[in-house]
């Protein structure tokens, strides 16, 4: 079928046409049986009447005539028609009839119609008459001729009822075949009246539907007001909600384009949207960016195959690429989105971490050259000490000696200091991957390195292993990282940590393993909790300066479980102690 013939086929004004003329057809369709079945019944019944009457009024002029005078009164009865009157007596026997000798017909004393006058009754009856061959309608009634029971009967051909019955047809015919023709003449005037409003409306409808939203919805009276009112105000409520897309797809993309990563949104492995920045970064084809396959553009290999080797993950990525040959380092961020029935959608955004990257290299090279420098006067430091010792001998011994104690103490936390510097500076780099250490063992050997420390101060170190009894616990980490994090937290819990102990406890589940450091100090007041892991913050500088501390100890404990993917939490009361829990992931 055509697309012309489709759209006929479900033209309303076509659907409502064909509707008006099936009624009609329906009408003339009742109209014609009409006039074939009970038009026939109803002449038939109608003559049957008018027979009747002949016949009544033949036996009342009977009634008054001579004995000689039967027959001429029966044909002038019935002489200008077609009808024939037949008088017959009460034993069958015929006196006279309009048509034929009486004396020569046979007796009709079996005629049903007869019988039933002599019986008394109106008697009918149609059949073929046996003098004449023709089939005739028959009606008779009784009477009485000299004083006996007679019937007078009157007949008619049942052609001459045709002809009136086909007379009476073809005029019914010729007045169908006229009103069907106005009839159809109205239904489709009708019909087309009707359905121009609803096609007006229809062809705004079909014409907002195609996006243009400046044509004119005609205003309709009657029950289509109603509609034509609604698609005005939808029309106003699409104009007003796509200017306000516009709007903001206008925003977005001023947004994107101010980027100075490069933006792409994929459908599978094509590209929908691709920012300004992307001409930046990367050289553009021809035809711009929009349609085009990944494969077919000019990224470099490596930033195409990054993308197209993760456009099937349901997760985000992100990964790190270069120096390239130019020397540039990119970070592919791959995040995939809804997908719909069609296609899968993606968003990559591509970042030039050149700069970045030089500047964290110059960063941990600086870091790394002051830590070397700074050990150049801590050398002098303890040189200075050894000085005043010895000048001791010379003057006043006491002052000199207590001055060496005081160079001597700055000296070892300036040597801390330049430790923590080269420990933070370390934690920068990427760990090597795959690298296990055994927490029992890093435990053990941390608890070894400052049971000096806890006894001094009279404290209690325990180990409390009892939920990892017999269990090998291995985590994902470095094992100097793990030392590292593992020393600084217990060198704090000791510092602060009055009397009472420490106690290092050791928890496993399926995919994580917790270190928990908990003591029985002095406790962090909550308003300093959330800055305790800043670089060089210290909740008592007085007491950290007295201590010796650096305030680089918890930092280089977060930058190790972050860089191991695990994290670090606490929980402290002032007056009641602190618990310090690592989590790092379990191998």
């Amino acid at each position: 079928m055509t697309q012309g013939a489709r759209r006929l086929a479900g033209s309303y004004r076509l659907r409502l046409t064909l509707g008006f003329l099936l009624v009609v057809a329906t009408i003339a369709g009742a109209w014609t049986w009409s006039l074939y079945g009970p038009l026939t019944t109803a002449v038939i019944e109608q003559q049957k009447e008018h027979l009747l009457a002949v016949a009544q009024a033949g036996v009342i002029v009977l009634d008054g005539v001579q004995d000689t005078d039967e027959e001429s009164t029966l044909r002038e009865l019935v002489g200008r028609t077609d009808l024939r009157m037949t008088l017959v007596a009460a034993d069958g026997t015929v006196l006279a009839d309009t048509q034929d000798d009486a004396s020569a017909m046979e007796n009709h004393s079996d005629r049903p119609e007869i019988a039933d006058a002599l019986a008394g009754e109106v008697g009918s009856d149609r059949r073929v008459s046996g003098t004449q061959g023709i089939e005739q309608i028959y009606m008779a009634v009784p009477m009485t001729l000299r004083g006996e029971s007679a019937a007078l009967r009157v007949s008619q051909p049942l052609e001459e009822i045709g002809q009136l019955v086909a007379r009476s047809r073809r005029t019914g015919l010729g007045l169908l075949a006229a009103s069907l023709l106005v009839a159809s003449a109205l239904a489709i005037r009708l019909a087309a009246v009707t359905a121009k409003p609803v096609e007006r409306l229809s062809e705004a409808a079909q014409a907002m539907a195609a996006g243009d939203l400046r044509t004119a919805v005609p205003s309709e009276t009657g029950e289509l007001a109603a509609m034509s009112t609604a698609l005005t105000d939808l029309r106003e409520q699409m104009r007003q909600r796509l200017d306000e897309l516009d709007a903001e797809q206008r925003n977005l993309r001023a947004v994107l384009d101010g980027l100075t990563d490069a933006v792409f949104l994929l459908h599978d492995d094509k590209v929908i949207f691709a920012n300004s920045a992307t001409s930046r970064l990367f050289r553009p084809p021809s035809s711009g960016w929009r349609e085009r396959r990944l494969g077919e553009t000019e990224l470099p290999a490596s930033v195409r195959s990054a993308i197209l080797d993760r456009l099937d993950s349901d997760e985000q990525s992100v990964a790190e690429y270069g120096p390239d040959p130019s020397g540039r380092t990119l970070r592919i961020s791959v995040l995939p989105l809804n997908a719909t029935d069609r296609f899968r959608r993606t968003l990559v955004v591509i970042s030039d971490t050149t700069e970045r990257t030089r500047l964290d290299s110059v960063r941990r090279d600086f870091v790394a050259n002051a830590s070397h420098e700074l050990k150049t006067p801590t050398s002098a430091i303890h040189l200075l000490a050894e000085s005043a010792a010895r000048a001791a001998e010379d003057g006043d011994a006491e002052q000199s000696l207590a001055f060496a104690r005081l160079i001597e103490e700055e000296s070892a936390r300036l040597g801390r200091l330049v430790q923590d510097l080269l420990d933070l500076s370390r934690l920068e780099a990427t760990p090597a991957p795959g690298t296990l250490t055994s927490v029992r063992d890093a435990v053990s050997n941390a608890l070894v390195g400052h049971r000096t420390a806890a006894a001094q101060r009279g404290l209690e170190l325990v180990a409390d292993e009892s939920e990892v009894a017999d269990v090998d616990v291995f985590v994902v980490a470095d094992p100097t990282d793990v030392a590292i994090a593992l020393d600084n937290l217990l060198d704090n819990a000791i510092t602060y940590t009055e009397s009472g102990s420490v106690t290092v406890r050791t928890e496993a589940e399926e995919d994580v393993v917790r270190i928990s450091v908990a003591d029985t100090g002095i406790g962090i007041p909550a308003a300093d909790l959330p800055r305790i892991f800043e670089r060089f913050y210290r909740v008592d500088r007085a007491r950290s300066r007295r201590s010796g501390g650096t305030g680089l100890g918890l930092s280089l404990v977060r930058h190790m479980v972050e860089r191991s993917s695990g994290s670090v939490e606490v929980s402290s009361e002032p007056g009641e102690g602190s618990t310090f829990t690592i989590t790092l992931p379990r191998a």
